[in-house]
């Protein structure tokens, strides 16, 4: 192979890339990066090495311009060696190491594309990005940052090449198991993980990224390369009680992660496996001690509710077969929005038979309620927001773009419990669960809860906050533990902390549910870790039990078997 080479246009100063079908180095060492150098926070070693230092939190920024000539109309595939030590882990979001291409186009639109570089303590490791610069491409660069925290990061071998023809990863699956089926172990003892990639089920040769995260606060992440008789092997350790979480995901021949369509009209999701391996989880309790006034505070709420006297403002008929009768409600309630959501009632209650209550919370989302056709329970299943239910998809997408982005995750909301978007959520819930106790077609007995993720923790907010609920069932629950990462466990994803944000902890309203309660959780859930899902089971004081399954994560992974995959089970009566 030929020697990677950069050469600088003198005539109008650009880092000038070279694409040909061999590798072409952006230059580290050209006179537009070196004008930006101060031998303190910004260097470059004498094996051309980029280097970020910071002591304390800074921001740090190197640009280097690009030759649009020789980008436009090309899709290239970017990469570039980046290492770190000294990082603050977690590293809170929008921080850390940055890498990102942009361009301007002659119309003056922008594009920012910024490479998924982990924020982890590693040796340098070459990450890659396969992009399509289209014609008319005026202005173009690359940016290398370190931003607000301590620690050094290394940047080596930028480069541009032509992207290599992707071979059919249609059948291909990656597999994992530790070396214990309950996957428990003793502090500071050996966790082995084994990863495969199978190409319809067989073991095939292939390109692995491990990413390692545990509750010590330390991150790793390495490629490898794996064989039929040569599977990843990774050993770690955890010094402390909590979680090690490990995933292999699928490279392509362009170092990009193999992606693939789980389901007809679902989004492309990485070919990849995780898997998870804990130490005395009983000993878990949560990073941030819960609000000394937490129980005041949403007696006080509790009271204002009560205030709005509950009406029925729209029940409107959706829908009707042989077994149900299904409404589209909207009831009064404290704040800006009503209560919306789809009420179900068996065809029976006509006949004067009584049933039983279900309520259901969802994730996080934009859209419609979902609708239960459940014969054996009057369901009433509840929009998070109170908005309209049914409605065409544009509805949607307009909230989701406008007074609806981002919600639950704006840092000026959060700072008290009162502004926070979650109050109005959780308010609404209380009166639906209101609402439902008042049907005459009720048995006056069972009261279930079920929600999935955001769902859950909406679900064990009411549980906690209302009485005469008679079970709770919850599946991969969110918004567990979000002091955790200030003793260094696993960020998952959630907003950043503020104080606001701890009236809404899942694992607070634990201690106030009452009923008994069923967990269903993965071991391997990157968005909500199996540390805050333990926290939150060992929050509960009723009857309870917890079931994680091994390979799965928030939204399942290719290959994911739930009746095959090792389970590991805890239950306690309550106390």
């Amino acid at each position: 192979m030929k020697a990677v080479f950069g050469l600088v246009c003198a005539a109008c100063c650009w880092t000038a890339i070279m694409v040909a079908a061999e590798p072409v180095a952006v230059r580290l060492d050209a006179p537009e990066v070196r004008r930006q150098l101060n031998n303190t926070t910004r260097k470059l070693t004498e094996t051309g090495e980029l280097v970020f230092q910071h002591a304390a939190p800074a921001k740090s920024w190197i640009g280097i311009p690009i030759d649009p000539a020789l980008i436009a109309g090309r899709e290239l595939l970017f990469s570039v060696k980046v290492g770190a030590e000294g990082l603050p882990i977690p590293v809170a979001n929008g921080n850390g190491i940055m890498v990102q291409l942009h361009y301007t186009k002659t119309d003056g639109r922008e594009q920012f594309l910024r490479l998924n570089v982990p924020n982890a303590n590693s040796p340098l490791t070459r990450h890659s990005l396969k992009v399509f610069f289209p014609e008319g491409v005026k202005k173009a660069g690359l940016d290398l940052a370190l931003l607000n925290v301590s620690g050094t990061a290394r940047f080596s071998s930028p480069m541009f090449r032509n992207a290599l023809p992707v071979k059919d990863f249609s059948k291909f699956t990656v597999a994992g198991a530790t070396d214990r089926e309950e996957a428990l172990y003793r502090e500071n003892e050996p966790m082995k993980f084994r990863f495969q990639a199978l190409n319809d089920g067989k073991p095939v040769e292939a390109r692995l990224r491990l990413v390692r995260a545990g509750d010590d606060g330390k991150e790793e992440s390495r490629i490898i390369e794996v064989a039929p008789d040569r599977p990843l092997e990774y050993v770690t350790s955890l010094d402390r009680p909590g979680y090690v979480m490990v995933r292999a995901m699928l490279l392509d021949e362009n170092g990009e992660p193999v992606r693939r369509v789980p389901r007809p009209g679902a989004g492309a999701r990485p070919v990849q496996y995780g898997l998870a391996a804990g130490v005395a989880p009983e000993k878990l309790r949560q990073g941030v001690p819960e609000p000394e006034d937490f129980d005041a505070f949403w007696q006080e709420e509790i009271r204002k509710l009560a205030a709005v006297p509950l009406k029925v403002l729209e029940k409107k008929a959706v829908e009707s077969d042989d077994a149900v009768d299904v409404f589209d409600v909207k009831l009064s309630c404290a704040g800006a929005r009503p209560v919306s959501g789809y009420l179900t009632v068996p065809k029976a209650a006509k006949e004067g038979q009584k049933f039983p209550l279900r309520l259901r919370f969802d994730g996080y989302s934009v859209q419609s309620a979902p609708l239960y056709r459940d014969s054996g329970y009057i369901t009433f299943s509840v929009n998070p927001h109170g908005i309209e239910n049914g409605r065409e998809a544009a509805y949607y997408r307009e909230l989701q773009h406008s007074v609806l982005a981002g919600y639950g995750f704006r840092n000026e909301e959060n700072q008290s419990p009162l502004t926070t978007y979650f109050h109005g959520m959780i308010l609404r819930g209380l009166r639906a669960a209101e609402f439902i106790k008042t049907l005459p077609e009720w048995d006056g007995k069972k009261l279930e809860i079920i929600g999935g993720s955001q769902g859950a923790f909406q679900s064990v907010a009411v549980a906690g906050l209302t009485g005469g609920v008679t079970g709770c069932s919850i599946q991969i629950p969110w918004f567990c533990d979000l002091g955790g990462i200030k003793v260094g466990r696993v960020r998952g994803w959630r907003p950043d902390p503020a104080p606001g944000l701890l009236y809404y902890d899942t694992v607070n309203f634990a201690g106030r549910v009452r009923c008994p309660v069923r967990i269903d959780a993965g071991l391997s859930d990157w968005v909500c870790p199996p540390s805050g899902v333990r926290v939150l089971y060992n929050n509960l004081r009723c009857d309870k039990e917890l079931i994680f399954r091994q390979g799965l994560d928030h939204a399942v992974y290719f290959g994911y078997d739930r009746n095959a995959t090792p389970r590991v089970i805890a239950k306690e009566a309550g106390k």
